[in-house]
C-alpha cells in the first residue's frame, strides 16, 4: 500500500481541530488553496474515528454534493482518487457515483467507509435526500448550491450507521445509536454579496454550531497616492507549495486583468465578495460606483422639488426619490415591496416616508407606462396614485432600449445634470453594478450566449425605477448638448442683432 501523507495548513488545521466543537464547519478562500482535499480527510477522520461494531467493522456512509454531475466527475472525484489506496477502493460510476474504503487500521480493525456523490443544482433536486441516511455530509463548492439544502442535508446526518449492527438496547428497550459522529462541512470561493452565503455566515453572528474558518487572500491590493492599483503575492497564503511558489495566482492575475474580470480577481484572489446578480452579463455598463455613489448617506432637502419614479408594476412596487440640488441629481432614497400590492405600498410605506422625510415637497411620480387597467375598476396604476392625491404621469415610453440609453446617458455625465445615489439605496447600487442583467441562455463552443432581454430578479425592479426617472430627465429636461447648442444660437442671433 502506498502511503500519503497530508499535512493540513493553519486554518485547515483549526478546521479539523474543531470537530467536536461544531457539527456545521465550512471553510472559504481562494481557488487551489487545499479546501477541498482538507473536507475530504475530514470525512476520512470520522471514518476512522467511528465506533467499530463488536465483529471490527467502523462503517461510515457519507454524502458528496456539488451543482453538477460533470463538476463531480471532473474535480471532485479525481480529488478523493488521488488519496484513496486502490487496492482497498471500488468505484462505480452510476448516478450517483458509489465509492467504497475498506481501509485497515493499525488497530487491526477496518474503516468501512461509502461514499455517495451525486449533484443537487437548485431547490428542486432536493428530494434527493428524501429518506437518505449519511454520517456526515460534503458540500463542495457551495456557492453553487440552494440554501435550503444546508437544512435538509443537517437532517440527513447523524443516521448512519444503523444500530442493528449492534444489536443492543437501552433500559427503555431502545436500539442505542452508535454513530459517533454527525455533521455537515463544506467549501467556497468568496460568493457574489447577494448569495444567501454571505447572509448565512459573512453578516451578523454565526448560526449556533456552526463556524466559519478563512484562509487569507492569495493576494494583497496596494493603491498609491495617485490611485494607481498594483497586487502582490501575499505570503500568508496557504499551500503555496503546490502552486509554484504562488505563481499560479500571479498568472490567474494576469489573465483577469486581460479579460477585465475584476470581479474574479475580488471572489478568487483577494477573498472579497462578488458582484450582485450571478452568471448573468450586466445590462448598465457605466456604472462606476466611486463617481455614482456619494461617501455618505445623503438627506433629502425640505420644500425641493422631487421626482419619484415609479415601477408599479405587479407586487413588486418600487420608488426613487430624486432631487436636482446644485445641478446634481441626488437619488436619496428607495423604497421596495416585496407582496405588496399598491395601494398596501403607497399607504404603508411611501406616504409616511414623504410625511417624514420630504416636508413641503413638490412631488412628482413619473410611472411604468406598460401597466394594465385594474379588472374591477378600470383604474390604472397612475391614476390610483393621483387618487391618492400625488401628482402623476407616465414615462415617455416602456421600449427597453429606450430606457436602457436612458439610463446610460444619465450615467455618463460628469458634471451638470449628473447623477449621485445615496449609499443607503443599495439595492439600486447593487442592480447597476451588475445585478440587473440578461441571463445567461447557453454556450455555444467556447461562446456564451445571454438572452437578448432582462432577466428577472431582485434587482430588476429597482433598474426599472431607474430608467424610467432617466427617461422623464432625458425626455422631459433640454439635454446637455442641446443647452449649449441653444446658447450658441441666442449669441450668434445677438450678435447679428448689434451689427
Amino acid at each position: 500500500m502506498r502511503v500519503v501523507t497530508y499535512k493540513p495548513y493553519p486554518t485547515m488545521q483549526r478546521f479539523h481541530n474543531d470537530y467536536l466543537k461544531y457539527p456545521f464547519r465550512y471553510v472559504a478562500g481562494p481557488p487551489g488553496s487545499g479546501k477541498s482535499v482538507g473536507n475530504f480527510f475530514e470525512l476520512l477522520a470520522i471514518g476512522m474515528r467511528q465506533e467499530p461494531t463488536p465483529n471490527g467493522i467502523r462503517p461510515t456512509k457519507f454524502g458528496i454534493v456539488r451543482s453538477t454531475y460533470g463538476e463531480l466527475k471532473a474535480t471532485t472525484l479525481e480529488t478523493m482518487k488521488s488519496w484513496l489506496p486502490e487496492e482497498y477502493t471500488t468505484y462505480v460510476h452510476s448516478q450517483p457515483i458509489q465509492v467504497r474504503c475498506k481501509l485497515p487500521l493499525p488497530d487491526g480493525t477496518v474503516a468501512d467507509m461509502r461514499f455517495e456523490l451525486f449533484p443537487i443544482a437548485s431547490e428542486d433536486d432536493l428530494h434527493k435526500l428524501d429518506s437518505a441516511e449519511y454520517t456526515a455530509m460534503w458540500l463542495n463548492e457551495m456557492t453553487g448550491l440552494p440554501a435550503k439544502l444546508v437544512g435538509r442535508a443537517g437532517e440527513r446526518v447523524g443516521r448512519y450507521p444503523p444500530s442493528s449492527l449492534w444489536g443492543d438496547f437501552d433500559e427503555n428497550g431502545e436500539p442505542i445509536n452508535h454513530c459517533t459522529y454527525r455533521g455537515v462541512i463544506g467549501d467556497y470561493n468568496y460568493p457574489p454579496k447577494d448569495h444567501w452565503l454571505v447572509n448565512f455566515l459573512h453578516e451578523g453572528e454565526l448560526p449556533e454550531f456552526t463556524m466559519l474558518y478563512e484562509q487569507p487572500p492569495a493576494l494583497l491590493e496596494h493603491i498609491d497616492e495617485n490611485g494607481v492599483v498594483t497586487y502582490t503575492l501575499n505570503e500568508k497564503a496557504e499551500n503555496l507549495a503546490n502552486l509554484d511558489g504562488g505563481k499560479k495566482y500571479l498568472q490567474d492575475l494576469a489573465n483577469f486583468k486581460a479579460l477585465g474580470y475584476q470581479d474574479l480577481i475580488n471572489t478568487r484572489l483577494l477573498c472579497r465578495y462578488g458582484k450582485a446578480g450571478g452568471d448573468g452579463k450586466a445590462i448598465i455598463e457605466n456604472f462606476n460606483k466611486d463617481r455614482h455613489v456619494a461617501e455618505s448617506a445623503i438627506s433629502p432637502m425640505a420644500h425641493t422639488p422631487t421626482l419619484v419614479s415609479f415601477d408599479t408594476s405587479g407586487i413588486h412596487p418600487c420608488a426613487l426619490f430624486w432631487q436636482n440640488v446644485r445641478g446634481v441629481w441626488q437619488i436619496t432614497d428607495g423604497l421596495y415591496g416585496e407582496e405588496m400590492g399598491l395601494e398596501e405600498f403607497l399607504d404603508d410605506v411611501f406616504t409616511p416616508l414623504i410625511t417624514l422625510r420630504y416636508p413641503g415637497c413638490d412631488i412628482l411620480c413619473v410611472c411604468d407606462p406598460a401597466n394594465a387597467r385594474d379588472a374591477m375598476t378600470a383604474t390604472t396604476p397612475t391614476d390610483f396614485i393621483m387618487q391618492k392625491g400625488y401628482r402623476a404621469i407616465t414615462a415617455p415610453t416602456n421600449s427597453f432600449s429606450a430606457r436602457k440609453a436612458a439610463a446610460e446617458k444619465v450615467l455618463y455625465r460628469t458634471e451638470k445634470g449628473r447623477v449621485l445615489i445615496s449609499p443607503n439605496v443599495e439595492m439600486l447600487i447593487s442592480a447597476l453594478d451588475g445585478g440587473y442583467q440578461y441571463k445567461k441562455s447557453k454556450a455555444v463552443g467556447l461562446q456564451t450566449v445571454f438572452s437578448t432581454t432582462p432577466l428577472k430578479n431582485n434587482y430588476s425592479h429597482w433598474a426599472d425605477a431607474f430608467q424610467y426617472g432617466a427617461l422623464h430627465i432625458i425626455d422631459g429636461i433640454m439635454s446637455d448638448e442641446d443647452l449649449d447648442k441653444a446658447k450658441r444660437i441666442a449669441k450668434a442671433s445677438i450678435r447679428r442683432g448689434r451689427r
